[in-house]
């Protein structure tokens, strides 16, 4: 990248999955990255990131994002299927008492200029009940 050159979201959240990953000695290979949010006004709030290591999410406040992690044993299953407008996406995981709750969010279907974003989308809707890692 030139001097000058500002770096795109994409490669922003993939180099904070990384630093994380070398600070907890997780080795990430594949990261797939989604807008997301619980509701329609809301769906572009949140920015999920799928990884051979469990799940990222990065919430965004006034400018900042805030980054949680979900290691991928305590995923226990991702659906999602279609709505009129936009896609529901569930994810079940365990808590840290092994109780297993579930999460929802809309996905729009597609976001200009985020080719990651349908690629991800891609990618869950393949799954049919397989895991994706």
């Amino acid at each position: 990248m030139r001097k000058g050159d500002k770096m795109g979201l994409k490669d922003r959240l993939e180099n904070e999955l990384f630093d994380f990953a070398k600070e907890n000695n997780l080795t990430i290979s594949d990261i797939r990255l989604m807008y997301a949010g619980p509701t329609m006004r809301t769906r572009h709030t949140l920015v999920l990131a799928f990884t051979n290591v469990g799940m990222f999410t990065f919430q965004f406040k006034l400018g900042e994002a805030e980054m949680h992690f979900l290691d991928k044993s305590k995923l226990h299953k991702i659906e999602m299927r279609k709505k009129t407008l936009v896609y529901e996406l569930k994810i079940q995981a365990y808590t840290e008492e092994n109780k297993l709750e579930e999460g929802k969010y809309l996905v729009s279907k597609r976001v200009m200029g985020r080719k990651w974003h349908q690629e991800t989308i891609n990618k869950l809707l393949s799954l049919e009940g397989r895991a994706l890692y």
